[in-house]
């Protein structure tokens, strides 16, 4: 089973020229863990929320807009969705993490084993979603950072966290308005 984390690598060594916008929880805290650079807005605190970030961000770049989500966050806000739909950016990869648990407040169930979010989000008008299910299927990545066709929405079902010490992600550190002006910088001059 593709891991989380795998998934996060992945985006983060393939995403060197996007902008990414990581959502709350522990995925932000990942990928703070694997590597904070500039081109990466944290979400933190602002469950549901990244998707509809990743619409703004992804109308004033050329570049690939990567959003990393979670099933718990959009579960929170499905209507971020439409909003995507709604402005349908080409250069936009909205990839979904789904481990079926709330992880960073203890681990509850979601609801996602209820709905098949990519046929949610086909039925709302994303025109490509892939699903990827092996480790092996990372390989894509690449391919889809650099051509996107987006909306495309990637969707990888990924295990819990397995381990007690899994849990202790560092909290990111780059205070929330000083991570909104590099990212904005990057993006105006990176």
């Amino acid at each position: 089973m593709i891991t989380g984390m795998d998934v996060i690598r992945s985006v983060i060594v393939n995403g060197t020229r996007s902008p990414i916008i990581f959502t709350t929880g522990y995925t932000c805290r990942d990928a703070f863990s694997v590597r904070d650079a500039p081109n990466h807005l944290y979400m933190t605190g602002s469950m549901g929320m990244a998707p509809v970030i990743g619409v703004g961000v992804a109308r004033h770049t050329p570049r690939t807009t990567i959003v990393v989500d979670g099933d718990g966050a959009l579960l929170m806000n499905p209507a971020a969705m439409l909003v995507v739909r709604q402005y349908l950016p080409g250069n936009y990869l909205h990839v979904l993490l789904d481990n079926g648990r709330y992880e960073s407040t203890g681990g509850q169930r979601t609801s996602s084993s209820l709905f098949d979010i990519p046929d949610i989000a086909t039925a709302i008008g994303y025109p490509r979603c892939t699903r990827l299910r092996e480790p092996a299927e990372l390989g894509a990545l690449p391919e889809l950072v650099d051509r996107p066709r987006g909306p495309h929405l990637v969707y990888v079902r990924v295990g819990p966290r397995q381990h007690a010490n899994d849990r202790g992600a560092p909290r990111v550190v780059v205070a929330p308005a000083a991570n909104f002006r590099r990212f904005q910088d990057w993006l105006q001059n990176g």
